[in-house]
């Protein structure tokens, strides 16, 4: 009887919360490639998800538009951790602990703001928008030398920029942002660059969605090409009924073999999903002779081509680039997950060109579009049948026998095939498999 990966013992078709065997939660085989549904339903694999992977890995935390201004800040988490972002009097991005260094209660309770100063709710201390303790209630009941104890908001310990891109890493030890970003920074460049001054803007709104569902079901499904055609078929009936475009022109779009119709996976969990035309809720530039101009002059008419490919970008663990929005993935519990939709404006596009891309987003990324609703129905019905006691194993499969590796080192499939999603689990167990190897060693 094969192994049970949720025990130590032979499978006995029972499902236990015991410290499950990580090296056996994943079958990577030459032509096939196979995922245990646990990862998706236990709460030790949860944990050790938060300690191994987002407490010890670059974790995108915000974009500098986000604190645009001295005194803007957002909050957010790495991991279980709560943090503060935000841009100090020196115009200096800091990420520091939400954690008052008195009695450690949260001094910053909102989502999104604009403050000079944090005030804990607590007994009143205040730290400076970089972390410094500025002032303490009923100062007499401390020594003269108070201020010398080093008390304030900790900083945390790695925070780098790229691209006006936030990270935050927990682990002091943590190579620099610029190589994690290696092989991907070429399409992060190429995002960044549809702007033809090359910087974006982002509107004070977020549109935050929560489901009940593993967090990893959105990081598989924002680069699987395979989808669309039955997930979104309602939508792809819309523009057909609306004589926008067929549903059958859509349809082989994005089934045609050859050149500019790729699903890529490459180093550290990162994937893409690539193509020329064909991505639903996509602004379409090539129609738009003015910014076409624009973006020519500023980058030549081959990198302007290169440009304007239609692409979905996974940084692994919780950043989406998307053609229109910032997407981050919070996990919350094995069942439980939530996300911030950030749209972006391009400068230098023209306004005209800003204001019809934000609409086809809305459409179809917005509160009230098609896309999110549909992959919310099928992320709950994906963990609904995780927890069914029959055959566990996942397939993740399709196109290993037709896939290869391009001179970039990047693996390379037909845009439907799940070569986005190996990467990720890949990147998954090297990571979960080295966490469990440093705890066992104490660190």
């Amino acid at each position: 009887m094969a192994p049970n990966p949720l025990t130590s013992e032979p499978g006995t078709g029972t499902r236990t919360t015991a410290d499950p065997k990580i090296l056996s939660l994943i079958r990577d085989e030459p032509t096939r490639f196979r995922l245990h549904s646990a990862v998706y339903t236990n709460q030790h694999i949860f944990d050790k998800e938060i300690s191994r992977i987002f407490e010890r890995s670059w974790i995108f935390v915000a974009h500098e538009e986000m604190v645009h201004q001295p005194g803007d800040y957002v909050t957010t988490n790495l991991g279980k951790q709560p943090v503060i972002v935000s841009r100090d009097e020196d115009g200096d991005i800091s990420v520091l602990f939400n954690r008052c260094a008195h009695r450690g209660s949260v001094v910053c309770r909102e989502e999104r703001g604009h403050a000079n100063v944090f005030r804990c709710p607590y007994h009143g201390w205040v730290f400076g928008n970089n972390g410094h303790l500025v002032g303490v209630a009923q100062r007499s009941g401390y020594p003269d030398d108070f201020f010398d104890w080093g008390l304030r908001l900790e900083p945390i310990p790695r925070v780098e920029t790229y691209r006006g891109l936030v990270f935050a890493n927990l682990d002091p030890t943590a190579p620099p942002l610029s190589d994690r970003l290696s092989s991907v920074r070429r399409y992060i460049d190429l995002w960044c660059d549809r702007s033809p001054e090359g910087r974006l803007r982002l509107p004070e709104g977020v549109h935050r969605y929560e489901f009940p569902a593993n967090w990893k079901l959105q990081a598989e499904n924002g680069v699987d090409g395979y989808h669309g055609n039955y997930v979104h078929e309602s939508f792809v009936n819309i523009l057909e009924r609306s004589g926008e475009r067929g549903a059958g022109s859509t349809t082989k779009t994005r089934n045609t073999l050859g050149s500019r119709n790729f699903a890529k996976g490459m180093p550290h969990g990162d994937g893409l999903l690539e193509r020329e035309e064909g991505m639903l809720g996509t602004f379409d530039y090539r129609g738009h002779k003015d910014y076409c101009e624009r973006l020519e002059a500023s980058y030549g008419p081959d990198r302007a081509d290169d440009i304007m490919m239609q692409r979905n970008i996974f940084i692994f663990p919780n950043l989406f680039l998307f053609e229109s929005h910032i997407r981050v993935i919070h996990p919350v519990s094995p069942n439980t997950s939530y996300i911030d939709v950030h749209p972006t404006y391009l400068e230098g596009a023209g306004d005209e060109t800003n204001e019809e891309r934000l609409s086809e987003h809305e459409r179809f990324f917005g509160p009230s579009g098609f896309g999110a609703p549909d992959d919310i129905e099928i992320f709950v019905c994906t963990q609904t049948g995780a927890a069914a006691s029959s055959n566990p194993w996942l397939e993740f499969s399709r196109g290993m026998h037709r896939e290869a590796l391009n001179e970039l080192g990047e693996v390379v499939g037909h845009s439907t095939d799940e070569v986005p999603q190996r990467s990720l689990y890949r990147e998954w167990l090297r990571l979960m498999s080295e966490g469990e190897r440093l705890e066992e060693n104490g660190l």
